[in-house]
């Protein structure tokens, strides 16, 4: 809960920043797309039709691809600030291996992560074309694993996991201006479920190359 509470206040005191009061030197809209890899570190417990046992199954790392909109916001010659929401999707990819007791039966299983995100972000402009910054964000985040079968007896079945839970992101980048308004940009983050999730909400760490575009006076 600390954890929660701690994000909580940084992202109040980033939209407090922007949004309220203060001295501007520009501000500008801001989209951005990009994706890239992202490795799963939590193992989830499915319930195995028929039976009292569960089957564990550790997923392992897929693709990552993000959406975002926000604003940006020139704070000082050193510093910018910027708010946008943020859409991911991380593939969660299942193998025989992953699955114990069993292997899979048939397909094995495909699993998602979903977050969305009100996301703060703190960029250091004063190094040249590179900016690095910092990012924190809260939300929502959505476990998903399909149903599949597994050998042994009679096949039996692994329910599906289906799991919406609080979400958040922290993490860092760097933003490398190309032309005017355009950067690419390269960040590092943990996103997924908070600390104190519920069952088998699973956190990952993606790591993702994008291109953001700004529309205003930055």
């Amino acid at each position: 809960m600390h954890v929660r509470s701690s994000a909580a206040v940084s992202l109040l005191v980033l939209l407090i920043v922007l949004l309220g009061g203060g001295r501007a030197e520009a501000q500008a809209v801001r989209v951005e797309a990009g994706g890239g890899w992202a490795i799963p570190s939590t193992e989830i417990d499915v319930p195995v039709q028929g039976e009292d046992g569960a089957a564990q199954i550790d997923p392992g790392s897929g693709p990552s691809g993000y959406v975002a909109v926000g604003l940006m916001r020139r704070l000082t010659d050193n510093l910018s600030l910027g708010v946008r929401v943020r859409a991911q999707q991380s593939q969660l990819r299942v193998g025989s291996d992953d699955i114990s007791p069993g292997t899979c039966a048939g397909a094995c299983p495909g699993g998602r992560l979903r977050a969305l995100s009100l996301e703060g972000q703190l960029h250091l402009t004063s190094v040249g074309r590179i900016a690095p910054y910092f990012l924190v964000g809260l939300g929502v985040a959505r476990t998903t694993v399909d149903a599949a079968r597994i050998e042994g007896g009679n096949a039996p079945q692994l329910s599906e996991t289906d799991v919406t839970d609080a979400g958040g992101n922290v993490g860092f980048g760097a933003a490398l201006r190309l032309v005017r308004g355009l950067s690419l940009t390269a960040e590092t983050r943990v996103t997924g479920s908070l600390p104190g999730a519920k069952d088998n909400a699973v956190t990952t760490f993606p790591f993702t190359l994008g291109l953001a575009y700004h529309f205003g006076g930055m």
